[in-house]
């Protein structure tokens, strides 16, 4: 049990020989921001005119109490180990909070409805980038303190019983692709296959290479065909471009269906790159049938779905159906 504090004000110039309870910081507009006082600083009379040059005349000092109150470190720290999950770890304390910080490359996983169940009890603050979003290791993922310098310690006993973890990290596990490139215009060389440089560049920034390619006309026994070799050339993942549309000579989307085990859907509640094609094999290995508009803008429905599929993290319908809050790209 974390043991608990009262708190009480005195004013500078008598608080010699007393403990600092919070950092204190020194804020001057485009200039500093620094902490020139710790938590736990024994203050001196050197220290009280520089207190008092940064407006401090009363500091708060505390002392034990049996039980009612934790300091706002301690709740960090609680909040922490409530929220902490795979492949992260947490930053020096600073005034008053923790940042988490991600240990590995990959998809950030925020359990939502726990996050804001304890967002709701009094006081308490965890705040985190956006569910899936990619991270880099080392990047900054989420951070969490409470908002008074002493809470109530039922507050951090409620978070408890929520419990967690909120936060977890999926490395980017799927390091191999093979692509699909339909259309007989390119098949006959008429026109240059302008969709593989594109995945290729937006899949290295997760370490994903290409290991097979297959150029195929407007058949579906050749699509089918394709994809089962590129499939077997060992590819995590599978893109197949071209043909992406509703016209009739566009085949790509039934024969991704055809091969497939399960097709999650064909469409997504995202602009631009609704011409979506998200499908999984037998094994799991993922399908994409990629739209057009990967040719022309940045982000599409594209660059939304494929850091997931790359940190094997299931689509299913329901994700589908969510991404219309927020799908529009722009």
């Amino acid at each position: 049990m974390l043991k608990g504090y009262i708190m009480k004000e005195i004013r500078v110039q008598d608080a010699v020989g007393h403990a600092l309870v919070h950092d204190i910081v020194r804020i001057v507009i485009g200039e500093v921001k620094d902490t020139p006082f710790r938590r736990g600083h024994v203050i001196t009379e050197q220290d009280i005119p520089k207190l008092l040059d940064l407006g401090k005349e009363h500091i708060y000092v505390m002392e034990p109490e049996d039980e009612g109150f934790l300091h706002e470190e301690d709740v960090a720290r609680a909040l922490y180990a409530i929220a902490k999950g795979n492949y992260m770890h947490d930053g020096p304390m600073a005034q008053g909070k923790i940042e988490v910080i991600a240990d590995v490359d990959g998809l950030l996983k925020v359990d939502v409805d726990k996050l804001y169940a304890i967002n709701s009890i009094g006081e308490l603050t965890i705040v985190t980038k956006l569910n899936n979003t990619p991270v880099k290791a080392g990047d900054k993922i989420s951070g969490m303190r409470c908002i008074p310098l002493l809470l109530e310690e039922q507050q951090v006993v409620d978070a408890q019983k929520i419990g967690g973890p909120i936060l977890n990290i999926k490395p980017f596990v799927r390091k191999t692709m093979g692509i699909v490139t339909t259309g007989s215009e390119v098949f006959e060389g008429r026109i240059k296959d302008a969709f593989t440089p594109i995945i290729e560049e937006r899949c290295a920034e997760f370490g994903v290479k290409k290991i097979a390619h297959e150029i195929v006309t407007d058949n579906t026994d050749d699509i089918v065909a394709a994809i089962d070799k590129v499939k077997a050339a060992g590819a995590d993942i599978i893109f197949c471009t071209g043909g992406m549309s509703i016209d009739p000579d566009d085949l790509t989307p039934g024969a991704i269906k055809r091969y497939a085990d399960h097709v999650v859907t064909y469409g997504l509640p995202v602009l631009p790159g609704s011409m979506v094609c998200i499908a999984y094999c037998a094994d799991g290995t993922p399908i994409l049938g990629v739209p057009g508009g990967v040719l022309f803008s940045k982000p599409t429905a594209f660059d939304e779905i494929v850091p997931r599929l790359i940190a094997d993290d299931e689509i299913t319908k329901e994700d589908c159906i969510a991404l219309g809050h927020g799908g529009f790209l722009g």
